[in-house]
């Protein structure tokens, strides 16, 4: 059979289990119909087939990302106030001052990006105060969701708008911050973020944000990527119809497995019912688009004090010890978790603290053994996690969606926050990653991105490798020559092999996902999406992986990014 387009002339990790290296490729209608020597491509080329000296250019399979909220940052960059890059308060401020100054036509000012590290005293712990947006604008609502998505900063206006005074009570799952004379604080921690106004767009907005969204993925050389809902929207669901719009119009680039959050302050079964639905109205035979997963948050954050710990946090709440807020009953989770693994769904738990975590191993364990099938259920962010707990995830065929973008010192947030929030014992031993695989666990990889502001995985790749400092301009701080730099390291023992990381974005995130009969390695019969970037990661110094660059990527073997 001759090949459409023959590849040779490259380093092509296939990433097959025994990590063979091809010198060319040659690909069919989409799929992968051989992978070899070079001097063997020649029986796959005729005058009508299209070939590619990559010029000793090291090609990958496309990367999967298991966990981003779609559309990423897009809403933001394109239509509000953008305060990631912010290294200071006053920087903060500075941003969100300056966006407000050049946009008078706006009723309401939506944004995102603020970290609460970057506040000084009672602010580093429950948030900065509204008083702050009150000096910028008094007579129009101010909404600012933080870097996590689980807290929203408003002014007083903003506050009025939602109807919240000082004798408004918490809500089921949120928490309205007050001083200790009950006066507002300004901020608002996850269920509660839903009191203040939610931005609305319009179809042609969701088009152009999708837009934006896929082609920066499909930059970075992702193919497939796990959609979450909108980072901080009540929409339990990703922009379904505005991908298969995509779909429809012969514009889609990514493969796409859907998660619909099922929360705990509503209806369960109704929350599934409607899971069910949204996967037999995308079950069209051929499609990319499948909604596959149920998500759970059990707690929230380490720096907004809602991540749910086994032991207290080292610094008091109102003037009491805090664990956090698990947002789950644990028996009403094991037995939501049985009904999701009975209607054939995977499930994806957001779990930050020890304690959310070992709730989490524990109600996996007891539905796993209610419901047999082939489990590969997942839990990611996992800040903090018993040795216990890890060695039972590995037991339970369990999966780790990792992100090693935050596997470090991070300069803006370790010392003055997490080691404040923690101590110095837990947040030395945050992030475990070797463990992981060492005890058996599937490790996969994310930027959950917008939560992370940039998802380029070499990034990743070279923070799992190095537990250090990686992108120095974007943390403000100077760049380091040696990956033993102990400034910023965390943790060496748990860093992993370039293989390892790789794996993760590739094979291991396809067989987490129930595709690893099409995507995630490079061999025949598999879907055509692949790769080729400008350096052998596998051969370089683990401090210049962070410089890769993608210079095609291919998906169902036809070029969707060319830098």
């Amino acid at each position: 059979m001759m090949a459409d387009m023959v590849m040779r002339n490259g380093r092509i990790y296939t990433m097959d289990e025994g990590f063979t290296v091809a010198e060319a490729i040659a690909i069919k209608d989409g799929e992968i119909l051989w992978t070899g020597d070079g001097a063997d491509a020649g029986r796959f080329i005729s005058k009508d087939t299209k070939v590619v000296d990559l010029g000793g250019k090291t090609v990958l399979p496309g990367l999967i990302d298991m966990h981003v909220h779609v559309p990423g940052n897009a809403y933001n960059a394109l239509h509000n106030i953008d305060v990631y890059d912010a290294k200071t308060a006053e920087e903060t401020e500075e941003i969100i001052r300056d966006f407000i100054k050049t946009h008078p036509e706006k009723d309401v000012y939506y944004g995102k990006g603020f970290k609460t590290a970057l506040f000084p005293g009672d602010e580093k712990i429950k948030g900065p105060r509204k008083e702050r947006l009150d000096a910028i604008c008094s007579d129009k609502p101010i909404g600012i969701i933080d870097e996590g998505g689980h807290v929203i900063w408003l002014n007083s206006k903003g506050l009025e708008e939602a109807g919240i005074t000082g004798t408004t009570e918490d809500i089921p799952g949120g928490v309205i911050e007050k001083d200790a004379q009950g006066n507002l604080w300004g901020i608002l921690k996850d269920e509660a973020k839903k009191l203040f106004k939610e931005q609305q767009f319009s179809r042609e907005e969701k088009i152009q944000a999708y837009q934006w969204f896929q082609d920066l993925m499909n930059s970075y050389g992702y193919t497939t990527v796990l959609a979450m809902r909108q980072s901080a929207s009540s929409d339990p669901v990703p922009i379904f119809d505005i991908m298969r719009y995509f779909e429809d119009d012969d514009k889609l680039s990514l493969r796409i497995d859907g998660a619909r959050e099922i929360k705990a302050v509503e209806n369960k079964l109704s929350q599934i019912d409607d899971l069910e639905r949204t996967r037999r109205d995308l079950s069209t035979a051929g499609s990319c688009i499948r909604a596959t997963t149920a998500k759970f948050f059990l707690d929230g954050t380490v720096e907004g004090l809602s991540a749910f710990l086994k032991e207290p946090y080292c610094v008091e709440k109102d003037g009491e010890p805090y664990r956090g807020e698990l947002l789950w009953d644990p028996v009403e989770l094991t037995e939501t978790f049985e009904e999701v693994l009975r209607r054939g769904f995977n499930i994806h738990i957001h779990g930050v603290g020890d304690g959310a975590v070992a709730v989490a191993v524990e109600a996996l364990e007891r539905a796993q053994c209610a419901v047999a099938g082939d489990h590969r259920n997942c839990i990611t962010h996992l800040q903090l996690v018993e040795d216990d707990d890890i060695r039972k995830m590995g037991e339970l065929g369990m999966v780790a969606c990792v992100n090693t973008y935050w596997h470090l010192k991070d300069p803006s947030i370790y010392f003055d926050s997490e080691e404040v929030l923690l101590g110095e014992e837990r947040a030395a031993r945050e992030y475990p990653l070797k463990k992981l695989i060492d005890n058996g666990v599937l490790v996969t990889c994310s930027a959950d991105y917008p939560s992370s502001p940039d998802p380029n995985p070499f990034f990743a790749i070279q923070a799992g490798v190095t537990r250090n400092l990686y992108d120095a301009d974007y943390f403000g701080v100077g760049a380091i020559d040696d990956e033993d730099d102990p400034r910023w390291l965390l943790g060496p023992e748990e860093r992993v092999s370039v293989e390892d990381m790789v794996r993760a974005y590739t094979s291991n995130a396809a067989f987490a996902m129930h595709r690893e009969q099409e995507i995630g390695t490079l061999e025949p019969g598999k879907k055509a999406d692949m790769i080729i970037i400008d350096r052998d990661i596998f051969a370089i110094d683990h401090l210049d992986i962070e410089k890769t660059k993608v210079l095609e990527t291919i998906f169902d073997g036809r070029v969707v990014y060319k830098a």
